[in-house]
């Protein structure tokens, strides 16, 4: 066994160790005991186990192994009808604390932490009709042309991930729609020549064929229409998300002057900052 590794995550101490208690537990209701004394029994090699999972000692982890191997040949000697066998079992019981004999604690699942509830979309909630504080009024900023409301920084990790989702969707429907219109059409209208070669001079047609008259530009023709539909769908929605977030800037804007707060637009130069400061 590798020295840099604990014996409980080794694989060969793993079989061993599993291996013994799975055979201790089974000759423990075999041997010629009261179904008291049996349990008690089981109880003791499951305590014992619970005890040593964690020996990390080699001299130690040999002990445990050798009482072990040796209780089992108790068991099956007491098993076979041994009466010295059995008879050494029973007293073993006797001299050990009643605690051992008493079955390990059952684990219970660790209790789920309490999760806040859902926050509401922030386009949902603002802009704020009140606040504690000043008003912190939000950017407008794009990501590939993905529009969102800068609210603080850093930025947040949840609107990264949505963000990033976003662009990939996108990315994918570009891809999508260039292998149909490079890939896909070219292959198309050779297959429909073919089979207009073979109409012409075998006399063969698609309906013989037991096929339509669908050609196989048509096929690529509606997956094109049906990507160019879901773009334009993203872009009305992506307009109407920005149109939404700028009458939420415009309005925490005016909110803003309303309270008596200076509104900057834009980023403030170095300085007026420092004539703030001042």
């Amino acid at each position: 066994m590798p020295q840099f590794l604990f014996p409980r995550k080794a694989t060969r101490h793993r079989v061993a160790a599993i291996a013994l208690y799975r055979a201790l537990l089974s000759r423990c209701t075999s041997i010629p005991l009261a179904d008291e004394n049996q349990k008690e029994l089981s109880n003791v090699v499951r305590q014992k186990f619970r005890k040593n999972r964690k020996l990390q000692s080699p001299y130690q982890i040999g002990l445990a192994f050798r009482a072990g191997y040796e209780t089992l040949d108790h068991l099956d000697a007491a098993s076979a009808g041994s009466e010295k066998s059995t008879s050494f079992i029973q007293k073993l019981l006797e001299s050990l604390p009643p605690g051992i004999k008493r079955p390990p604690p059952i684990r219970r699942p660790a209790t789920p932490k309490p999760t806040s509830p859902p926050k509401k979309p922030v386009l949902d909630v603002r802009p704020y009709a009140q606040l504690s504080g000043p008003r912190h009024i939000p950017k407008l900023a794009s990501a590939n042309g993905i529009p969102f409301l800068r609210l603080t920084k850093p930025q947040p990790p949840t609107l990264t991930r949505v963000i990033l989702q976003k662009m990939k969707r996108n990315n994918q429907r570009f891809d999508d729609r260039v292998l149909l219109g490079n890939y896909y059409m070219p292959q198309a209208e050779q297959e429909d020549e073919w089979d207009a070669i073979l109409l012409r001079n075998l006399g063969v047609s698609k309906d013989e064929a037991g096929a339509d008259h669908i050609q196989w530009v048509n096929a690529v023709a509606h997956a094109t229409r049906k990507n160019l539909k879901e773009f334009n769908r993203n872009t009305s929605n992506t307009l109407r998300l920005r149109d939404r977030m700028i009458e939420i800037i415009d309005k925490e804007t005016e909110l803003a002057k309303a309270e008596g707060q200076e509104v900057v637009r834009g980023k403030k130069s170095k300085q007026s900052t420092k004539r703030v400061a001042r």
